[in-house]
């Protein structure tokens, strides 16, 4: 275990737990008050070259509630645990940090980005024959925020909404494409090196996505992603062979295709699915990650899934401006209420 740090509504500690070729990091955030009966309970899993601080400014606005956060293998203070990687690979790890932070009962599972697509996987893992039976009585949601449904392909035409499915399964598309059309330039960063904390926050304050300066959620994420070098320099954290790996997966991987197949053919776990969606993309251009036209199709394609658009916002500070953070706690604690038949626990 490593240091507390204590906020107004949560105290934080951070810790490992074994899992598969090693030990993972996870933040937990408890509640400082909280009801009678069990602590309600939420696990956040972050994107693909992000790390469980970036969701502090969503903890803040959930007091009462116990956030569980792991850095996925190869980001962060998890950066020394390598392979395999991709979605299953993930959600295998997020189950052991639930199983090991977590009382008996149902926990909320919520998404950014890449964590999106580890959520919906973990959500339909183990589902079996009956896809409402155990694995949707133990996870609500998952709410996905800016991620978790199939992405448009990269250097697609007319066809980009109605292919964005069907390619799914074509296991021939380019790594360097993928990787472009998911971070963009941001895959860049992970290569570069940075003569010192202060340069590294500089670059991110030059990025379009953060014109607005770096809050101290943004600010206290990025550093904390930084590994000290030999030389004395720092580089970020994420393995570049586990962004390549998880780039492809969230396109090509089986365990990511068929959750979405058990979940979104279940009325009863479709329903329990919140989408929300920004603006703008990771360049803070519009459409964003997820088009207007494509969010559409997967309305009219899943009649029960709850889609929700944030506007105003881009793919990162739809966790971190006050509109964005209000729209994902909003989401949370309608999932956090939910009961089995729909309704809100009292």
């Amino acid at each position: 275990m490593k240091g507390t740090v204590t906020m107004s509504s949560h105290d934080y500690n951070r810790y490992r737990v074994s899992v598969s070729g090693g030990e993972l990091s996870v933040g937990v955030w408890e509640p400082v008050a909280y009801g009678p009966g069990r602590v309600p309970t939420i696990c956040v899993i972050h994107g693909i070259t992000s790390n469980h601080l970036f969701f502090a400014g969503l903890v803040a606005a959930l007091p009462g509630v116990r956030i569980i956060g792991p850095d996925l293998r190869g980001r962060a203070d998890s950066r020394l645990l390598g392979g395999p990687f991709g979605m299953r690979a993930h959600a295998e790890d997020v189950l052991v940090a639930i199983d090991t932070f977590a009382e008996p009962g149902p926990v909320t599972l919520v998404g950014h980005s890449m964590g999106g697509f580890v959520a919906m996987t973990l959500a339909g893992m183990g589902a079996g024959v009956d896809s409402d039976a155990e694995v949707a009585d133990r996870f609500r949601g998952p709410v996905l925020i800016d991620g978790g449904l199939p992405l448009p392909m990269p250097q697609v035409g007319e066809d980009e909404v109605t292919g964005a499915l069907d390619d799914l399964n074509d296991h021939d598309l380019d790594t360097d494409d993928l990787i472009a059309a998911v971070l963009g330039p941001a895959s860049e960063r992970l290569s570069m090196s940075f003569g010192s904390v202060e340069e590294y926050l500089a670059f991110f304050a030059a990025h379009p996505a953060f014109v607005d300066g770096l809050d101290t959620v943004a600010t206290e994420s990025f550093v904390y992603d930084l590994a000290a070098k030999d030389d004395h320099s720092f580089q970020p954290s994420t393995s570049i062979e586990a962004m390549q790996a998880d780039s492809a997966d969230m396109y090509t991987g089986g365990a990511f295709r068929n959750a979405l197949a058990q979940i979104m053919s279940s009325q009863r776990r479709q329903a329990d699915v919140t989408f929300l969606f920004a603006e703008r993309d990771l360049i803070a251009s519009e459409p964003g990650l997820y088009p207007p036209e494509l969010v559409v199709s997967y309305q009219r394609r899943w009649e029960d899934l709850t889609v929700v658009e944030v506007p105003g916002t881009n793919h990162y500070d739809i966790l971190l401006t006050e509109t964005g953070i209000d729209a994902c706690a909003e989401a949370v604690t309608a999932r956090l209420g939910a009961t089995d038949d729909g309704g809100i626990e009292s």
